[in-house]
C-alpha cells in the first residue's frame, strides 16, 4: 500500500461503523425493537482533542509506529542475497507496526463510554484479520491483536495527552507495508564473445514474487460449540484450504505458478491447487485435494514443507522464483457424525485421510496410546493399512472425564476433531 497511514485507520474505524447497528448488545440491553440508543463519533482524534467536541465519541487513535526489521528481512533478504551491498534503502519496503489507542468519551453518560467500548471489543474480537475492501487497487490484509500494557504505562499515556484517563485499550495492526520507491530497472548484462561475433543482452526479470508467510483461518467443532482459529505459519489438511502471502502473486505475470518443496528435496508444481477467485497480487488462495496422495493431484504425505512462488518449469523462469516459506501438512481427521465426543463403547474407529503406518500417533488428553497390530485394548491404537482410519480405546482414567484425541503424523499435529469419554 502507499504511504497513507489514515488508510488503515480508516479501514478500523469503518468496521465498528459497519456493524454498530446491528451489534448484540442492542438486544441484550433489552430495546425493542433492538435499535442503538445512541450513535457516537468515530474518530480518530486523540483524547484531548475528542474532548473537544460534542457528544459521545469513539476513537482509534494511532498514537506510535514501530518498525518491523525482522519481517523485512525475512521478506527480502534472499532477493538481496549476492547482490553487493544490497539495494538502496529508498527502495525497500518500510514494515511497520501500528499501535491504537482504543478509548470511548461521553460528556455525561459512563453507559455510551461503556457501550461503545463494549460493541467496538465484540467487533475486533471477531475480526482478527482485517483486509482491504474488494477490487482495492492494492490489496493488503494485517493481523489486529489486544496488546497488554500495564495500568502505569497506560497512566503515562493518558498525561502525555494531558487528558484525564479514561478506559482505553491498545490494539497493534500488523504488519503494513508500506511500498518503497520504484526502483529503477535492472542492468542489461552483456556478454563477450570471440571477435566477429556481436554481444547478446541477457534478459531479466523486471520484477520477482515475494512470499512472506502462509496462514489459515478455521474453526472445529469442540463439545462446548465451535471454536474459530488463526493459524501462522498454516497447517493445511486434504481437503482444506490455506493463504500464501507476499507480493507479485499471479496477477504481473512474473508469478503464475506455485511450487510445494518436499523435505526430501525437489519440488512439485501445486498451482492447480490455486482458488483464482479468492487470490490477489498478495495472497494466492490454495486448496489441497481431498484425498492424499502425490501432489499436485492428491495431498502429500503430512510433514513440514516450503512454499514458493515462480513462472514456470524452464530454466528461464527459474531465476524469477521467489524466497520459499512453511507450510505444514496434517493428516485429516473426519468428525464423528453425532457430534464431537465419540459415543458407545470402545474399541471406537476414527476415519480421515493421511494416517501413515508407523508414522501417526495417537494421543487420549496427555497420554500417548500404544501402537498394536492387533484388536486395541485400553490405551492401544491400531493404525490402517490404506491410512484412511485408525481404532483405538482410551487409557484408563478418571471415570467421566472427556479427553481431546489428538492426532500427530510425522510430528505435524492435525486440527481437534474428535473427543472420547475415559
Amino acid at each position: 500500500m502507499t504511504l497513507d497511514l489514515s488508510a488503515v485507520t480508516d479501514s478500523l474505524i469503518g468496521l465498528v461503523k459497519s456493524q454498530w447497528t446491528t451489534a448484540p448488545i442492542w438486544t441484550e440491553i433489552g430495546g425493542s425493537p433492538p435499535a442503538p440508543t445512541f450513535t457516537p463519533v468515530f474518530t480518530g482524534l486523540a483524547p484531548d482533542a475528542a474532548r473537544q467536541q460534542s457528544g459521545p465519541q469513539l476513537s482509534m487513535f494511532l498514537y506510535h509506529v514501530e518498525p518491523d526489521n525482522a519481517r523485512e528481512a525475512l521478506f527480502w533478504q534472499p532477493q538481496l542475497a549476492g547482490a553487493p551491498g544490497g539495494a538502496p534503502t529508498r527502495f525497500l519496503p518500510l514494515a511497520l507496526d501500528l499501535y491504537y489507542l482504543l478509548f470511548a468519551y461521553s460528556e455525561a453518560s459512563y453507559s455510551e463510554e461503556q457501550e461503545a467500548m463494549s460493541v467496538a471489543l465484540r467487533v475486533f474480537h471477531a475480526n482478527p484479520i482485517v483486509r482491504s475492501e474488494p477490487g482495492a487497487a492494492v490489496p493488503w490484509e494485517l493481523s489486529l491483536t489486544m496488546e497488554h500494557r500495564s495500568y502505569d504505562e497506560m497512566s503515562r499515556l493518558w498525561q502525555a495527552t494531558t487528558a484525564p484517563l479514561r478506559m482505553s485499550l491498545i490494539y497493534r495492526a500488523a504488519v503494513v507495508f508500506i511500498d518503497p520507491d520504484p526502483a529503477p530497472p535492472p542492468p542489461v548484462a552483456t556478454a563477450s564473445y570471440s571477435v566477429g561475433v556481436n554481444p547478446v543482452a541477457a534478459l531479466g526479470p523486471a520484477d520477482f514474487p515475494v512470499v512472506s508467510g502462509t496462514s489459515r483461518d478455521g474453526s472445529y467443532a469442540a463439545p462446548g460449540g465451535m471454536v474459530p482459529f488463526t493459524q501462522t505459519p498454516a497447517t493445511v489438511a486434504p481437503g482444506q484450504t490455506a493463504a500464501l502471502l507476499g507480493s507479485n502473486l499471479g496477477v504481473t505475470g512474473i508469478s503464475d505458478c506455485v511450487y510445494l518443496l518436499p523435505p526430501s528435496g525437489g519440488e512439485a508444481d501445486i498451482t492447480a491447487w490455486a482458488i483464482p477467485a479468492d487470490s490477489s497480487a498478495a495472497r494466492s488462495a490454495l486448496a489441497a485435494p481431498a484425498a492424499a496422495g502425490t501432489a499436485p493431484a492428491g495431498t502429500p504425505a503430512p510433514g513440514v514443507y516450503q512454499l514458493r512462488a515462480g513462472s514456470g518449469p524452464t530454466a528461464a523462469a527459474a531465476a524469477t522464483r521467489s524466497n520459499s516459506t512453511a507450510i505444514s501438512i496434517a493428516a485429516r481427521v473426519d468428525p464423528p457424525a453425532g457430534g464431537p465426543v465419540l459415543i458407545g463403547s470402545p474399541p471406537f474407529t476414527v476415519t480421515g485421510a493421511g494416517f501413515v503406518p508407523g508414522a501417526t500417533q495417537v494421543l487420549a488428553g496427555p497420554v500417548t496410546l500404544a501402537p498394536t497390530a492387533a484388536d486395541p485394548g485400553p490405551g492401544q491404537v491400531s493404525v490402517g493399512s490404506a491410512g484412511t482410519s485408525f481404532t483405538f480405546s482410551p487409557p484408563a482414567g478418571p471415570t467421566g472425564t472427556v479427553v481431546p484425541v489428538r492426532v500427530r503424523v510425522n510430528g505435524v499435529e492435525s486440527d481437534p476433531a474428535v473427543w472420547v469419554t475415559l
